[in-house]
């Protein structure tokens, strides 16, 4: 076993955690995606250009949470239909009407705010167990915390 991972505790729980979180991110970025080519009317081209980033920052989480939980000696989630099985929050298909810009955003605040808690949780859970997951953890805290904020001007 690895020096990196024999300093590790409770190893099996942040690779469950982890795996989490990339699920998570991976629905989101597919929803994000989704949403930056879907909407239209009203607020859409700004919205669409958030979301078009945020698709993208989201596929960049997974390829951190993916190379992390390797490194623990974890197996990361091997199809994206485990994602919905193992995500730590429901999917939420966005809306059926692409003119509906102002609930697409709500929605997506809302998702912000699950990862939000999620990773201020994990943030606890390993700061004092796992540095690096720690630092992983708040930096994905942080860039979620910043999309929530822009999300919300959008509303204003």
């Amino acid at each position: 076993m690895l020096r990196g991972q024999q300093i590790v505790k409770n190893r099996e729980e942040i690779v469950r955690l982890l795996n989490q979180a990339m699920a998570a991110e991976g629905l989101a970025a597919y929803r994000y995606l989704y949403l930056s080519r879907w909407l239209s009317g009203h607020g859409s081209h700004e919205a669409g250009e958030f979301f078009s980033k945020a698709a993208a920052e989201e596929s960049g989480h997974v390829a951190q949470l993916m190379e992390r939980i390797i490194q623990l000696g974890g197996v990361p989630l091997t199809t994206p239909s485990e994602w919905e099985k193992q995500t730590y929050a429901k999917y939420v298909p966005p809306p059926k009407d692409p003119t509906k810009v102002a609930e697409a955003i709500e929605q997506s605040i809302d998702a912000e705010r699950q990862a939000i808690d999620f990773y201020n949780k994990l943030c606890e859970k390993v700061q004092h167990t796992d540095h690096v997951t720690y630092q992983l953890a708040a930096q994905l805290l942080a860039d979620e915390v910043e999309d929530e904020h822009t999300l919300e001007t959008f509303l204003r």
